[in-house]
């Protein structure tokens, strides 16, 4: 009986060890994908920055066009743009007011 005793807890103590280095590689595995992720986290909010900081500059080039051809004379609003205007047209700086206080 204690012959049987002693395999069965080397049996046990063998497949411990086993699941304990397989627990370990779980571990390396994971932390490896940890710093990963983070890493990648921190490159997407980069990229997140650059292309609002673009689609902001775009918009600022493209409110000043409005602005511009408004000045030249020109409607800006949807129901006459590009036609000639005589006057100020509350239309139009209404639009030009909700680009220029737009986020």
């Amino acid at each position: 009986m204690d012959k049987e005793v002693l395999s069965i807890l080397a049996y046990f103590q063998e497949h411990l060890e086993e699941m304990s280095s397989r627990f370990q590689k779980l571990k390396d595995i994971t932390y490896q994908l940890y710093k990963e992720n983070e890493e990648l986290k921190s490159e997407n909010e980069e990229l997140k920055e650059i292309v609002f900081a673009r689609k902001k500059e775009r918009k600022g080039e493209a409110v000043s066009n409005l602005l511009h051809l408004y000045r030249e004379g020109y409607h800006v609003c949807h129901p006459s743009f590009a036609e000639r205007r005589k006057g100020d047209c509350l239309f139009c700086q209404q639009l030009i007011d909700n680009q220029l206080t737009e986020d």
